[in-house]
């Protein structure tokens, strides 16, 4: 989630939705009679007999209904029309905004509390730092991407010689990638960078990529913009690389979860709990220490269930623990299926029996 403008003073925040998580926090930061502000559209008719169509428009609506979509990652946040275009005669009526990953809103309420703001902010912090390379013949340029925004770390021109010349240009240019390699290398390890995009029009990102792959521990990509140079670092900004990454990285994380979970689950089994009655049990005593779920889960219409996955994912969180939401359809999401799509490892032991072992 980003955060775009924040008026707290007035009771408004805008803010972009980036990831599945980001729906999540949604839902437990609106409340009904919250304003929520987005682009959306709507059959209007304009004039006495024309037709109706559909047509985009930012309208205000004032909540009442907040729900995840069945079977989408969607957020539906349901209302009346408190503004919107004058002409199309909206206010007073009825609304439905379908919220998903990339969309903007503007969230206004009377009073944000402590705990709402809490979420929102930490949420916006989680963004992880990405290390961007573009490169090419001519120029080179690092930056660091995150929350606060892209960080120009170091950048230089090749002045390469043309192969034509009478020198050594591949000499030279190994020593330029070695170079390069150093740069990433120190900045990875000095900045906390969990990924490394390497990005240019030609090879030599390839080159840079697979000197790298022995000194660095983070994942490494390879991206293809038009040109090196801060440019192409704007241009990799502009592009999707840097989302699909960030939901890599959580899907690494949530394995790395996931296996000490299995691990304890044999060792020390009462340190762990899995199934939505026994989370939601360690939630209310502020056992859990790291939670997985599956999207799914947010979205079962079994009312009952529904409600006691949010509570723990909203008891854990408030408590400091660290909450990964898992696509279904992921590998990792499959596996947590067959301990009912959701599993925690606690801060302390809980003695229970379970009826059926695994």
């Amino acid at each position: 989630m980003k955060i775009l403008e924040e008026d707290i003073k007035h009771g408004a925040i805008k803010l972009q939705i980036e990831t599945i998580d980001d729906l999540w926090v949604l839902y437990n930061i609106l409340r009904e009679n919250d304003v929520v502000y987005a682009k959306t559209t709507r059959e209007v008719k304009v004039g006495d007999y024309s037709e109706g169509s559909r047509l985009p428009m930012i309208l205000g609506i004032k909540v009442k209904k907040i729900e995840f979509q069945q079977f989408s990652n969607k957020l539906r946040v349901s209302g009346i029309v408190v503004e919107g275009p004058e002409k199309y005669g909206v206010k007073g009526k009825h609304h439905t905004l379908s919220l998903s990953v990339g969309d903007v809103l503007t969230i206004v309420k009377e009073q944000w509390s402590s705990i709402e703001l809490d979420l929102l902010r930490d949420y916006t912090s989680k963004r992880e730092n990405v290390l961007v390379v573009s490169v090419d013949h001519d120029e080179v340029c690092v930056g660091i991407v995150s929350e606060q925004g892209v960080r120009h770390v170091w950048e230089e021109e090749l002045n390469l010689p043309s192969k034509h010349y009478d020198v050594d240009y591949e000499s030279l240019l190994k020593t330029f990638i070695s170079k390069v390699v150093k740069v990433v290398v120190d900045v990875t390890n000095g900045e906390d960078v969990r990924a490394v995009i390497i990005a240019g029009p030609g090879d030599l990102k390839n080159r840079i990529k697979i000197e790298l792959e022995e000194k660095v521990k983070v994942p490494l990509y390879v991206d293809t913009v038009s040109t090196g140079g801060c440019k192409g670092v704007s241009e990799v900004l502009n592009r999707d690389v840097i989302k699909n990454i960030v939901g890599e990285l959580n899907l690494i994380k949530a394995r790395g979860i996931l296996e000490e979970f299995k691990k304890l689950l044999v060792k020390e089994h009462d340190l762990v709990a899995y199934g939505i009655e026994e989370v939601y049990e360690a939630s209310l005593v502020g056992a859990v220490l790291k939670l997985l779920v599956v999207d799914e889960l947010l979205r079962t219409s079994d009312d009952d269930e529904r409600n006691k996955v949010y509570e723990s994912l909203k008891y854990s969180y408030q408590r400091g623990a660290e909450v990964i939401i898992v696509p279904g359809r992921s590998e990792i999401g499959f596996e947590l299926g067959g301990f009912g799509g959701i599993v925690a490892i606690l801060r302390f032991k809980l003695y229970k029996i379970r009826e059926n072992s695994l």
